[in-house]
């Protein structure tokens, strides 16, 4: 989900290099919060459609509530890893790729690597999105219909045509959130029967797969915090319009709270996205167990997309069934646009920083595009030689999940090292989100470890 431009941005772009630009700070009203929101809206889209629709259901579905504890595990163990990530660009005013490359070249190529294998994830991803377009249309199989997700995405990023795209994808998903919700009050057990397994415990046997690949996408994966950063780059939020401004030789003074109610406006954008993704994902899993789990149904295969309509048509009744296919279809394409968006900037940047004659705008372009056809070749690879959506975003998962700790260690180290001068010192988590980002780092290696442990004595 590309961010927009900062109005701002139009104040200083006439400006002649000397001219003195005063920033205003920005609003803090809902309109204002709304208008400002993105970068964190569009990172929890990354993950709410492969993790929520198909992970969730199919965890209920197989264990009951065994594996809730899993999600809201997840998403504090990750917290500071995304939150981190976008305050560096709030305070430092550029991406978070810039503190990796002052680490050394080795996360660049760590990065690309990760940004190349991948592959599975964004095949999963359009294999889950074609599964629910194959139930609503099955004139065309389950492969072509993934196909054509990734071919549609990658001609709306082409053609600059996402504007459109975004509302109505904001619409349709707003649309599903709300029927989970509806869906959860209706068919929602007694809480004491859920509630009590919110306290970790060892996976049921069978469950290590399923175990390890919640662990890996829900919120979402650990590199999606360097497309937020980028993302916020783009949006010109906090400090990179003012750096911008004055590296064109602008002089730039901003209100004493300019940064002061853009970190507020940074932390709804995240907290809010956040929140509704945690709660979602919970309502996922638990009306999967409470629909699914006692017929013995588990999403699976090209019927993916009919079982987990299942959900809905048995709360509501046939006639929802359109209504819940299209909310999914966007929640899932809107994913997969995302990654093929902030994936390829990913590489992208990784490339030109290896290669400092690359970084042209020309050869950026080439690079961003080439990365995104490579991506179409090696998506269609995978879903024509093994369409099964669940199994393939289970394996993308894993991956994702050993990658994390790293890039969570290089998050927090941008954050340590980064923040020098007393102006940014100011912005320092608290030692609670010290502890916490810490935590995160060594808990997802753990889990990690044990997974694969597990994995390889099974």
């Amino acid at each position: 989900m590309p961010a927009g431009g900062k109005d701002t941005a139009e104040s200083g772009s006439d400006a002649v290099p000397g001219e003195t630009i005063y920033l205003d700070a920005p609003g803090t009203t809902l309109k204002d919060t709304w208008k400002n929101a993105g970068p964190g809206i569009a990172a929890a889209m990354t993950g709410i459609g492969a993790s929520h629709i198909m992970h969730g259901p199919t965890a209920g579905a197989q264990y009951g509530y065994a594996l809730l504890w899993i999600i809201p595990a997840a998403y504090i163990l990750k917290y500071c890893c995304f939150e981190f990530a976008h305050r560096y660009t709030m305070v430092k005013g550029e991406s978070i790729m810039n503190a990796y490359a002052r680490v050394g070249q080795w996360p660049f190529w760590y990065l690309g690597f990760q940004s190349l294998a991948n592959t599975f994830g964004i095949a999963g991803r359009a294999l889950g999105c074609g599964a629910l377009l194959w139930a609503a249309f099955p004139f065309m199989s389950l492969e072509m219909w993934s196909m054509s997700v990734l071919l549609i995405s990658v001609a709306i990023l082409w053609l600059g045509k996402y504007e459109v795209f975004e509302g109505v994808v904001k619409v349709a998903i707003i649309v599903f959130a709300l029927s989970s919700f509806i869906a959860f009050a209706l068919q929602a057990p007694p809480p004491g029967e859920y509630l009590s397994r919110l306290m970790p415990s060892l996976p049921p046997a069978g469950a290590m797969i399923l175990f390890g690949a919640m662990f890996g996408y829900f919120p979402t994966t650990t590199e999606v915090s360097a497309m937020q950063s980028n993302w916020a780059v783009d949006k010109k939020s906090g400090m990179v319009y003012v750096k911008e401004m004055r590296e064109k030789g602008h002089k730039v003074e901003v209100h004493p709270d300019y940064m002061k109610n853009s970190m507020i406006l940074y932390r709804r954008d995240m907290n809010v996205s956040y929140i509704v993704a945690a709660l979602t994902g919970m309502v996922f899993l638990i009306v999967g167990a409470v629909v699914l789990n006692p017929i013995g149904l588990v999403p699976a295969g090209r019927e993916m997309g009919v079982t987990i309509a299942r959900i809905y048509t048995d709360t509501f009744g046939a006639w929802v069934f359109p209504i819940i296919i299209a909310g999914g279809i966007a929640a899932l394409f809107s994913t997969v646009f995302t990654y093929f968006d902030g994936q390829a900037r990913v590489f992208e940047e990784c490339c030109v920083r290896l290669k400092t004659s690359w970084d042209t705008p020309g050869t950026r372009k080439l690079i961003n595009r080439g990365f995104q056809v490579l991506w179409v070749i090696g998506g269609a690879a995978v879903m024509f030689g093994l369409p099964k959506p669940i199994l393939v975003v289970q394996l993308a998962s894993i991956l994702a999940l050993v990658f994390s700790p790293v890039i969570y260690w290089l998050t927090i180290k941008a954050i340590t090292d980064g923040f020098q001068t007393p102006e940014e010192r100011e912005h320092m988590p608290g030692r609670f989100m010290m502890g916490l980002a810490w935590a995160g780092t060594i808990g997802l290696t753990l889990v990690s470890i044990y997974v694969l442990f597990m994995m390889a004595t099974a």
